[in-house]
């Protein structure tokens, strides 16, 4: 037998929301609208590339004449006469004076030495002079780069200007100057470019640095100031164009629809300036006033329509949605014991029923997951001591590092007091002796100076080698593996053997990790070993490249050396040189039974 449900619960929710919404309008009047804005944003988006177009267009325009200024100043600065490193001014006062004849730079031209020295400058002003500071960025930047270069504004006020700048080299070809010139970016050249870009009075272009000074524009009064519009400064410095409407460039403020603007700003290519031209929106965007007030009230009234129906399926749904909004929020507080009550047989029914279930799961799942957290909560805290152990045995290895480089240190300055200084000071008096006996008629006896100096080229040559084997470089890791071996074991008295199978070509920072791998080793055999005999293996199997070295000598207790205070840092050198470069070390010691180290390297995979 079916249970009685209250009224209107027979009906499905979808149903009821459906016939309440469905009746309305707002879906064709959504659309419509939907539409209609997207046509006129397409519009608009034309008529405002249309207008960075121009801006574009008004920029190449700037970059030829700003080209040709440059070029005027590279002909003065690669005259044959003018050298900036003598001390003659009269041929770059001459090429200067053509220049300023010429009405190319008319408020002043120049030339900077690198030193900041003002060779000359047309015209000449007497103790005031209009040359670009020496110590500016702008200046600095040219003689770094050695490339010619168009600066922003410089300075401040009235005595803000641009510059022109070209580098001036030597017969070297060493930037010794610049040759530079002052720009008149309000001159008529300028401005009359902009006013082509005006449309109509409440409109304006402008020429702007990258810092938004304006440097030119149709409205005098705004030369000098800072540009209203924060985004044409980067469009200068990134050498990128924008356009769209100008409210994007002040975020925050309270910009009125009527007096909104449009914003197209494009770079130079020659300078870090933009050209700037501003529109009202009207005068541009096709949008700009196409909703009446009668269509604002249609919209209205089918948005007030569509709110009384939408009022309606709300009430029919919140009471059932306001008892499911109860319950999860209390899952979201993580309260999982209060189960859900029933609310019927209809789509909210059937989400309830749902949500008791994930309740139900939850709860066990919560029980689960606080029973793992507390098993990983433990497992970290083990990983964390791990961590810090091996953290006190960096430490510990650093300082061993540090005080291990200090003795090599010592130990050379050592060799070169007591053996190489000597060497050389006796060869000096051989030296002096060969030159006092050539002086009185005798002859020198070289040989043994000679012998000397060959004595002394091979303690260089020795100390050089144990530094850095140069056969390491030239032949590759077996060879140097085998020549440390003969030097180092061999020269002790120690029987050594050498099994090396093909090795493949390696990186160098591998390469010199393995190399000093091998040499901690045979280098602590020959120190604490006591060895007999030493084999090195070196090989490729199963697809990694493995290093062995065994002795014979008295070996050691591995885990009770590593357990103890006092570190051993040269088997932790060889571990951490190992992970470096991705490889595992392996060091099996027995006191009495010699001591086996083999480090496996994984090798890459050859290409198909």
């Amino acid at each position: 037998m079916r249970r009685a449900v209250g009224p209107g619960r027979g009906l499905g929710l979808r149903f009821r929301v459906f016939l309440l919404v469905g009746v309305g309008v707002l879906g064709p009047a959504v659309v419509l609208t939907v539409t209609l804005s997207r046509r006129l944003s397409e519009l608009d988006q034309k008529l405002i590339a249309g207008r960075e177009r121009a801006a574009a267009a008004a920029a190449g325009q700037l970059d030829e004449e700003l080209t040709l200024d440059l070029e005027t100043l590279q002909r003065a600065a690669s005259t044959g006469r003018v050298d900036l490193e003598d001390a003659d001014d009269a041929p770059e006062r001459a090429a200067l004076h053509d220049l300023y004849l010429h009405n190319h730079f008319p408020e002043s031209v120049f030339f900077l030495t690198d030193r900041g020295r003002l060779v000359a400058e047309q015209p000449v002003r007497g103790g005031r002079s209009l040359a670009a500071p020496p110590g500016s960025d702008e200046v600095q930047q040219v003689l770094r780069s050695g490339r010619p270069a168009v600066s922003a504004l410089v300075g401040e006020g009235g005595e803000a200007r641009t510059y022109a700048m070209v580098p001036v080299r030597n017969w070297e070809g060493r930037v010794v100057g610049i040759a530079g010139g002052v720009i008149e970016a309000g001159h008529e050249r300028f401005t009359r470019l902009l006013r082509y870009l005006k449309r109509g009075p409440d409109s304006y272009a402008e020429l702007v640095d990258r810092n938004g000074r304006i440097l030119a524009s149709t409205e005098r009064s705004h030369l000098g100031h800072r540009s209203e519009c924060a985004g044409v400064g980067l469009a200068a410095v990134s050498h990128k164009p924008m356009a769209g409407q100008c409210v994007a460039c002040h975020r925050g403020s309270a910009i009125p629809d009527q007096n909104r603007y449009v914003l197209a700003a494009s770079p130079l290519r020659t300078a870090p300036w933009a050209v700037a031209l501003r529109l009202p929106a009207e005068e541009v965007m096709a949008s700009a006033g196409a909703f009446s007030i009668s269509f604002v009230a249609l919209v209205l009234s089918l948005l007030l329509l569509a709110a009384a129906f939408s009022w309606g399926a709300a009430r029919s749904v919140t009471m059932p949605v306001a008892v499911l909004t109860g319950a999860a929020e209390r899952i979201a507080a993580g309260n999982l014991a209060d189960p859900i009550p029933n609310l019927g047989e209809d789509e909210v029914g059937r989400l309830g029923n749902s949500l008791e279930r994930m309740r139900s799961a939850l709860r066990q799942i919560n029980e689960e997951l606080e029973r793992r957290v507390a098993d990983r909560t433990a497992e970290l805290g083990r990983v964390n001591e791990r961590l810090r152990q091996r953290e006190r045995s960096l430490a510990q290895l650093y300082g061993k590092v540090v005080g291990a480089q200090e003795e090599e240190r010592r130990r050379l300055a050592r060799e070169l007091h007591d053996e190489t200084s000597q060497s050389l000071a006796v060869l000096v008096m051989g030296i002096d002796s060969a030159l006092a006996a050539v002086k009185s008629g005798l002859t020198p006896r070289l040989d043994e100076v000679k012998a000397l100096a060959v004595r002394t080229i091979e303690e260089v040559h020795r100390m050089i080698l144990d530094l850095r084997p140069s056969v390491l470089d030239d032949l590759g890791l077996v060879s140097a593996v085998r020549w440390y071996a003969e030097r180092h074991l061999q020269a002790r008295g120690i029987a050594v053997r050498c099994e090396f199978g093909e090795v493949p070509p390696l990186r160098p920072e591998v390469e010199t990790a393995l190399f000093r791998i091998c040499q901690e080793a045979m280098s602590n055999i020959a120190r604490h070993a006591e060895a007999d005999g030493v084999l090195v293996q070196v090989g490729v199997e199963a697809g990694a490249l493995t290093v062995e070295i065994e002795d014979d000598g008295k070996g050691f207790d591995a885990d009770r050396v590593s357990a103890s205070e006092r570190r051993p840092f040269g088997l932790l050198g060889i571990r951490e040189r190992a992970e470096l470069i991705g490889g595992t070390v392996q060091i099996d010691s027995a006191p009495g039974k010699g001591t086996r180290i083999r480090v496996r390297l994984p090798l890459p995979a050859p290409e198909v």
